[in-house]
C-alpha cells in the first residue's frame, strides 16, 4: 500500500470509529453524519462532497478544479507546453485540460496531476500519481522541479484520455452511419419492390407504355446500386471504425 492509499485508509478507519460513536444518538445517519464531519468546511481544496464516497483507486473524481489550487500546465512550462490540451472527439468540440494540483499539509507541499474537460463537469485528481515536497513555499525550486514532473504526468494522462474518447467517438460514429444506412436500405429495398410490382400489374392488364416502364427501370437500378454502395460502406466501418470520423 503506497503513501497516499495509506492515509486514504486511516481516513477510513476514522470514519468508521465515529460512526460507531455516532449510533448511539442518530442509528440510522450516524455513518453520513460521521463522512461530513471529515471535511474541513471553508478551506481551500475542500467542499462539502470532498467524501471518501469521491475516491476511485485513490484519485478523486469531482465535478471541477475551481475549488482547488489548480494550475494550468502551459504556466508550468510555456516552452514544453504551450497547448491548453487535447480534442477528445471528432467535432473537436469536447477537450481534455491536463494541470497540477496544489495542497498545503502538515507534511508539506502535496502536488498532484490532474485533468478537466471544458464541456462537461467533470474532472480528476490523481491523487495516487502524486507525491509531497518537504516544503508549503510554492515558489521554492524544490517546488517547481516537482511541479514540471507532475505536469508531464498530467499531459500524459490527458493526451490517452483523449485518444480513448476519439476512438470511442469514431465507434459510435461508424455504429450510427452503419444503422442508417441499413435503415436507407430497407426504405430502397421497399420502394424497389413496389416499382416491380407496379410494373407486373400494368403489364398484367397491358397498359404501360415503354418509355414509362423505360423510367421505372431506371430507378429500380439505381434503388439497387444505392443499396449496393450502402453495403460496401457499412463492411468498410465494420473493417475500420475510423473512416467514420475521416
Amino acid at each position: 500500500m503506497n503513501k497516499i492509499n495509506y492515509l486514504l485508509q486511516s481516513r477510513f478507519d476514522a470514519i468508521k470509529k465515529r460512526a460507531v460513536d455516532y449510533q448511539k444518538f442518530n442509528p440510522s445517519g450516524s455513518y453520513d453524519y460521521a463522512l461530513k464531519w471529515q471535511v474541513k468546511y471553508e478551506r481551500k481544496g475542500y467542499i462539502q462532497s470532498d467524501t471518501a464516497n469521491h475516491y476511485h483507486d485513490g484519485n478523486l473524481c469531482l465535478e471541477s478544479l475551481d475549488l482547488f489550487d489548480a494550475v494550468p500546465i502551459q504556466e508550468v512550462s510555456r516552452r514544453a507546453f504551450d497547448y491548453s490540451g487535447y480534442y477528445a472527439d471528432s467535432f473537436q468540440c469536447e477537450m481534455v485540460m491536463p494541470y497540477i494540483v496544489r495542497i498545503k499539509t502538515s507534511r508539506g507541499l502535496f502536488i498532484a496531476p490532474a485533468i478537466a474537460y471544458n464541456d462537461s463537469d467533470m474532472a480528476t485528481i490523481y491523487l495516487s500519481r502524486g507525491d509531497f515536497c518537504n516544503t508549503n513555499n510554492i515558489d521554492s525550486d524544490l517546488a517547481h522541479s516537482m511541479y514540471y514532473e507532475m505536469a508531464r504526468i498530467a499531459d500524459c494522462i490527458a493526451e490517452k484520455l483523449a485518444d480513448e474518447g476519439r476512438e470511442y467517438d469514431a465507434k459510435f460514429q461508424a455504429e450510427d452511419q452503419a444503422e442508417g444506412l441499413k435503415y436507407d436500405n430497407k426504405a430502397a429495398l421497399k420502394a424497389a419492390r413496389a416499382l416491380i410490382q407496379g410494373i407486373r400489374d400494368q403489364r398484367d392488364i397491358g397498359q404501360i407504355v415503354a418509355p414509362i416502364c423505360d423510367a421505372l427501370m431506371a430507378e429500380i437500378k439505381s434503388l439497387r446500386h444505392s443499396i449496393h454502395s450502402n453495403n460496401e460502406r457499412i463492411a468498410a466501418l465494420k473493417n475500420d471504425y475510423w473512416l467514420a470520423v475521416r
